[in-house]
Formats: structure tokens, sequence, C-alpha cells
């Protein structure tokens, strides 16, 4: 399977219908997600770095706050530090608002024109708090210039002594000021850069990258690093935006940098960490996604391969069954253009067996209603089958049959189109609850008519006697003909058709007894007169018929009827071998009218019967004999009368006033018989088919022979040359005398 190319095909298509959303809607969520993690992690970062911003700012103003309360505190005034009881008081009020802040480590005050500094601890000249912290990078002039400041100095980070690299201190200056805004003292807070890292660090929680705090004049004051490769020193602040992340390269390394300023302090706030490990989740993400994106992949390519097994299978058993049922041509095909085309094939074999089914209608229905007359059928279930075939409604409560007899010498030529007409009229004749259905027999010159009537056993015989009547009116309406009509009797099953059939035959045995346009039943025939030597008439006229007929079923039923009634009745010896040879004399009387000859032999064993059982048994043997060689005899009329007709046409096509009505006076047959008979012989209608004898016969003398065209056309039965030629060219797509060139030049050749 896997090696058709249709197969394959289906995959691909499956593959297709499956590849083009999957890949867009892949493309479209892989986009939007890996957007949104990416817009959601790097504010998520500048988040926490705004968070980091905003705690600085509060531990800020909770350092100026301290320093408003301070100015204002009556007991860290100038007098109640230097007194000597209070000075103690002032000291532990320091301690106080050391306490008050997480991030002070020391708390110092300095007031103008004062020569001492005081903290938590006690108080220092300059140089001795020098001494005391060892602030290496700090001198006396320093220090002194910073405590005279009017405005808050907010960045100036110092260090220890180069023993003590390991402790890093953050310097606050922040004056003191009353009312009038003038300056009057300085408040100076030491606070340790690890506190504030600690705090960068518990912010950002698992942040693998460096965060720097950097006063406004670009000083470090604070920072946190895990990425020793970054330097400080090499991150340009002033090219990049605030507020977002930037994307940065440093040692040939790309970096994610995000800043954020503080409006308090003018302090930057900045992170900086490889891109890779800055989108590190998003990286893990896209991950995952590729690979939920392979496994849907692979299972949709599966599903996609399953379905299109599933939709091939049956295209491929349709195809095994075609190959199988028929002979194709398979190479360079596919199994859907073999379906094709057998489904073509079979349409158009369809439509020729419709279209020659609907020309041989009329022809099959005539077969179909002879055959029932004829007693071809032995059950209702085959003539209905053929009924619903024929689309015939032939299905009633009772039948009967009826011949229409027309005497020879109405068949003329000036008669022939009275009985056309008559046909016409009797094809399929409907009154109330009795419809007929006509058959030329053209044997006998007469048509038979098998009726249908629906109703009740008790008004069954006398719709068919009204029937009657109406029939004889309208004959002799429309034609003015009179002919005698005998009529069978009713029987419930179609089956029993050819009985009133052949009843029907008897009666018109009868019409010498009866005037011209006589109606004569044969129950009538019947009541006239039996014989008084012990048998019914209506059984012996049955043996006749059904021996004309050919029926031997019909003839053993009537025969076996006279015998079962000799046999009931007591009668003497001599009466009974006078019936038996009346009857053997009426037999051999019969199949010797319709030209059968038996042997010698089998009329001598009929003469020498010692029994009646015996001799029922030799002369049924006889009529079976006798009805085998009529129905052989009728075969064998048909194939001549098929031969002479073709014969015929094929001779006389050349006359101009060759009709069909001029054939079935030839044949003695009916011109609508004729005009079936053609078409069922050779699939043309009779004009078709003389036309065709004749243009055949006109393009063989256009290429035998120097006859004029004129000639030619006139002698093959046309009059009209000029309508002829037009009739040619239609056909043939060329004049006859470009035919008759091009074809003569080719036979020369």
């Amino acid at each position: 399977m896997i090696k058709s190319k249709l197969f394959i095909k289906y995959i691909f298509s499956y593959l297709f219908v499956f590849l083009v959303p999957f890949i867009v809607m892949s493309s479209i969520i892989y986009t939007n997600s890996v957007s949104d993690l990416k817009e959601e992690i790097e504010q998520s970062n500048l988040s926490k770095l705004e968070q980091v911003a905003t705690l600085t700012n509060e531990r800020v103003s909770e350092l100026e706050t301290i320093a408003n309360r301070i100015a204002y505190d009556p007991r860290l005034t100038p007098y109640m530090l230097k007194h000597e009881y209070y000075g103690s008081e002032a000291i532990d009020e320091l301690k106080k608002y050391k306490a008050n802040s997480s991030i002070i480590e020391e708390i110092l005050i300095y007031y103008h024109g004062n020569d001492l500094i005081y903290s938590s601890e006690g108080s220092y000249t300059v140089p001795s708090l020098i001494r005391k912290y060892q602030f290496y990078n700090w001198d006396n002039a320093h220090l002194v210039e910073n405590l005279q400041t009017n405005i808050p100095i907010n960045t100036v980070v110092d260090q220890l002594s180069p023993q003590e690299r390991n402790n890093h201190y953050i310097t606050y200056f922040f004056p003191l000021t009353l009312d009038n805004n003038n300056s009057y003292g300085t408040v100076v807070y030491l606070i340790k850069d690890r506190t504030i890292n600690e705090l960068i660090a518990n912010t950002m929680s698992d942040f693998k990258g460096n965060a720097y705090i950097i006063s406004e004049h670009n000083q470090v004051i604070a920072s946190t690093i895990k990425d020793e490769n970054i330097d400080s020193k090499s991150i340009d602040i002033e090219n990049n935006s605030y507020g977002e992340v930037n994307t940065v390269e440093l040692n040939g390394n790309e970096y994610s940098l995000a800043i954020v300023e503080s409006d308090i302090t003018g302090w930057k706030f900045i992170i900086m960490m490889e891109t890779d490990q800055f989108f590190e989740r998003l990286s893990n993400t896209i991950m995952i996604m590729i690979i939920l994106c392979l496994s849907l992949f692979i299972v949709g390519s599966i599903l996609a391969i399953a379905f299109a097994k599933k939709q091939y299978q049956p295209i491929r058993s349709l195809f095994d069954s075609v190959s199988n049922n028929r002979k194709l041509e398979l190479k360079g095909i596919n199994e859907l253009d073999t379906i094709k085309r057998t489904v073509t094939s079979v349409f158009e074999d369809h439509e020729m067996l419709s279209e020659t089914i609907f020309k041989h209608q009329t022809f099959a229905k005539d077969q179909f209603l002879t055959n029932i007359i004829k007693g071809d059928f032995t059950t209702e279930e085959e003539i209905n089958s053929y009924n619903e075939t024929l689309y015939l409604d032939i299905h009633g409560d009772y039948y009967c049959s009826m011949i229409i007899s027309l005497e020879k010498q109405q068949l003329s030529k000036e008669k022939i189109t009275e009985r056309e007409t008559i046909y016409e009229l009797f094809t399929n004749i409907t009154l109330e609850d009795v419809t007929a259905y006509g058959i030329d027999l053209l044997y006998m010159d007469a048509i038979a008519l098998v009726v249908k009537i629906n109703g009740d056993r008790s008004v069954a015989q006398t719709k068919r006697n009204e029937f009657v009547k109406q029939l004889k009116w309208d004959i002799k309406e429309i034609t003015g003909i009179k002919p005698m009509i005998g009529i069978g009797k009713v029987y419930d099953k179609t089956t029993m058709i050819n009985r009133s059939y052949i009843e029907a035959l008897a009666a018109l045995e009868h019409k010498y007894f009866y005037s011209q346009g006589s109606c004569i039943y044969f129950e009538n025939i019947k009541e006239e007169k039996e014989f008084d030597i012990g048998y019914p008439k209506e059984d012996l006229l049955r043996i006749v018929q059904s021996i004309k007929q050919g029926d031997s079923q019909v003839a053993k039923e009537a025969l076996l009827s006279v015998f079962d009634n000799l046999q009931q009745n007591e009668l003497s010896l001599s009466f009974l071998k006078a019936i038996c040879f009346d009857i053997i004399n009426t037999v051999m009387k019969t199949i010797t009218e319709i030209g059968v000859n038996p042997s010698k032999q089998k009329c001598e064993q009929i003469f020498d019967f010692q029994t009646i059982e015996q001799l029922f048994e030799k002369l049924n043997d006889l009529v079976f004999y006798a009805c085998k060689e009529v129905n052989e005899n009728k075969k064998s009329h048909n194939e001549q009368l098929k031969y002479d007709i073709i014969e015929y046409l094929h001779k006389h096509f050349d006359l101009y006033d060759l009709s069909l009505e001029k054939i079935a006076i030839e044949f003695r047959l009916s011109a609508s018989y004729v005009s079936r008979f053609i078409k069922e012989q050779t699939g043309y209608t009779f004009k078709q088919y003389v036309q065709y004898l004749r243009m055949e016969e006109v393009k063989t003398q256009l290429v035998e022979t120097n006859k004029p065209i004129k000639a030619i056309v006139l002698d093959v039965g046309y009059k009209d040359v000029a309508n002829f030629t037009r009739k040619f060219k239609n056909e043939i797509g060329i004049t006859p005398g470009k035919y008759r060139q091009i074809y003569t030049e080719t036979a020369n050749n």
C-alpha cells in the first residue's frame, strides 16, 4: 500500500493540511508567548529595580525625617550637648535616633562654631574622629568642608583603612536648619554599604547579575557583584535609556542593562548581566515550546498518516474490486483515475443500455405480452418481475383475453392506415376499472388484448362485457370497421391469461355461425350445445387451439379434463371406443392442418391402444411433439422473416416510394411492427437505415463510377439533388464532388 502514489499523495495532502495551520498557529503562539514572556521578564526585573530604588528612597527619607526631628529636638541643642549634666542625656537621645533606623551604623552631630562632633558614643574632634574610624581617604580639611555644607551631600562613599578594606561606609551629610532655612549644623549618618547591598540582594532575590547604586556624581555608592568580568567604570550610563532594558556589548559579550533614576536622591540604580542569563527563563520556555511543538508535529504527522490510510482504504478496496471485475489498463494512472474511468465507462454503458432499452421498450412490451398469452411464464412472481422492469401496470384483480379479427381483404394499401389506427387504439386502452394492452398478431390478421379488471368477482364479468361494447363502438366510430371479437373467460391469476387467450381463439373458430361485427364469448359456446356422447365441447376446442398455438401445458390440461370426464361417465364399450377415435381424429386432423407429420410408428401406437390411460399417454406425447414442432416452426419463421425484411430493404432501398406501409403489405405485417422490428435489428429507425443504405451506395458509386452526381442521387431514390447534397455534407463533412475527388485519388494511389 505504501508504494501507491495516491496513498503518498494522501499523506502529503493531510500533512499539508495539518502543517499549514500548525506552523501558522505555532508561529503566532511562539511569537506572542516569547514576546509576552520577554516583556514579563523585563518588567519583572525593572519592577524589582524600581522596588530597590523605592526602598532606598524610603530609607533616605527616614534619614531626612530624623535630621528634621533632631533640628527641633530641645534635648539636642548645642547648649544641651555641651552641658556637663545634660550632655549625657543628649548622647542617649542620639542613641534612640540611631536605633530608629535599620540602616544607620552611627549618627554624628556637628554645630557650626563648635570644635567637637557628637555621636551616640561621645564627642570627638575632627582628627580624633578620623583616627577612630580610620578614614584613609579623608583629611581634616575635607571633613570640615563637608560639615559646613548648607545642602545635603547625598552620596559620598568613604572606605576604611586598607587593613579593613572589607568594611565600606556610605556617609550622608544633612544640614540642620530652622524656620529661617539657615544651616546651623550638620547631621552625619554613617551607613555600611553591606546594609544597602543586603537590601538589593533581598529585593532582587535570584538575580544573577551585578547591581549598582551610583551617585549623581557617578560614584558607586553600593554594589552586588556576581560577574567579576563587568567593570562598573566601563558602563556607559548616559547613552542608554532609563526605565527599560537595554542591550549593550561588553568584552565581546552581549549584556542586558536596566537603569532607574531616583527623583529624590538623584541616584542611579543599575542592574547588568549577560543577556542569555537575563533571559534564561525565556530560553527554558522556548526549549519547552520547541519540544512541545515537535511532539505535536510528531503526533499530528502520525494522525495525518492514519487519517490518510483510513481515507485511502475505501478507495483501495473499490479499486481492487474494479480491478478484479474489469480488465483495465493501469499503467501510468492512479486508483482514483482508474475508478473515474471505470465509473465513466459504467455510466456510458448504462446510458447505452438505457437508450437501447428505451428504443426497444415497445418491442419488449409486445414480446412480454406475447409470452403471457403463450403461457411462457409459470409463476406470478416471474410476471411481476418483468412487469416492474418494463414499467407496466398489468397487475389487477381479474384478467381475460380478447382477439379482434381483421379480415384479410381489409389489409390492403387503402386500409393500412385503418389497421395502424386500430392497433394504436388497442396499444393501451383504459376505462373505469378496466385496462387493456394490445398485441399485434402478425400471422392471424388479428389483434389480441390482455385485459385487467379491478373490482369484485361478482362484477368482473359485467365490466368485461361493458368494455367489449365500448370497444366495439370505438372501432366503428374511428375506423368504420366492424371486426369479429372473440372473448375468453375471466380468471384471477396472470398465469391463467393464456387460458383465456386459447378460449378467445376457440370462440373465433365459430365466427362463421355469426354475423359480421359480432362479439363471441367462449362461455356462450358451451351453453349452445355439448356432445351427447360424454365430454364438453369447450375442452375439445381448447385442445385444438392449444396445439395450433404450441401451448402444450393448456393442451395437456384440456386433454386430461376430457379423459377424466370419460372415466366418470358410464358408457358402453362401443360408445367409449367411438369417442376415443373421435378424439384421435380431431388431434390428428389438427396437427395435419398445421403441417406437422408424425411418424407412422407414432400413429400406429396411438391407434393400437389397450386402455384409456394408455391412449391419454400416447395422445399427450403426440400433442407435446406437435406443440414443439409448432414453436420451432414459429422460431424458424421469425428468423426467416428477419432475413427477408432486411434483404428486402437492401434490394429496394433505391425505390423512391419505399415506405413502411409498402413493406407491411409485402409481408402482411403492421407498419408499426415493421418499424419496431427494423429498429430492433439495426439500431436505426426506418428512415435512418434507408438513408444509411443510400449514402453507402452513393459513396461507392462516387468512387467506382464516372456517373454524374445527379444521376447517382436519382438512382438511389432521391428526387431533390440539392437537398441530398446538404444531407451528404452534414453527415460526411464534405460535398459529394469533394468526396469523389479525395477518395478517387486515394484509390488510384
